[in-house]
């Protein structure tokens, strides 16, 4: 037997565990974690907390709830998720200007559906889908910083 194999750590799974892993949907301790922090975003914003950061997530949100919708594991019409995305831009783009956060209860009433949609599709979407959202989220916001 040659000195130089190592035996493979019982602790770490093999890339033939994590490729089948990411054909299947998150575990429902990793989905409630994710949901349940966007859901206290929410809930801030509903409470009238209007912050950057806050907005900052739900467009997060609403951007990989939009990919995963547009990879074809979504129940919303997309054009719906799309205009959430585009009130979302005009309310920061309103405080921007004023200095005043003003949301309307129909975007409340609109990310309430799509945090719920978001919700479920990390329910059920398998993990490879979940991650390619969230990679090209964070390709996206590189190129907005650039």
């Amino acid at each position: 037997m040659s000195s130089n194999t190592k035996p493979r750590s019982l602790r770490q799974p093999s890339s033939r565990a994590l490729s089948k892993a990411l054909l299947l949907p998150m575990s429902q301790r990793d989905a409630s974690s994710l949901a349940l922090r966007t859901r206290i975003a929410l809930e801030r914003l509903r409470n009238g907390e209007a912050r950057r950061s806050l907005f900052s997530h739900m467009s997060q949100i609403v951007f990989i709830t939009g990919y995963i919708t547009r990879a074809g594991f979504g129940r919303l019409d997309i054009h719906d998720i799309d205009s959430v995305e585009r009130n979302l831009g005009e309310v920061v783009a309103e405080a921007d200007r004023t200095g005043e956060w003003k949301i309307p209860e129909s975007l409340i009433s609109a990310l309430t559906t799509v945090v719920n949609e978001y919700d479920r599709q990390l329910a059920t979407t398998r993990v490879e889908i979940v991650a390619r959202a969230s990679e090209h989220l964070e390709r996206h916001m590189m190129l907005a910083t650039t």
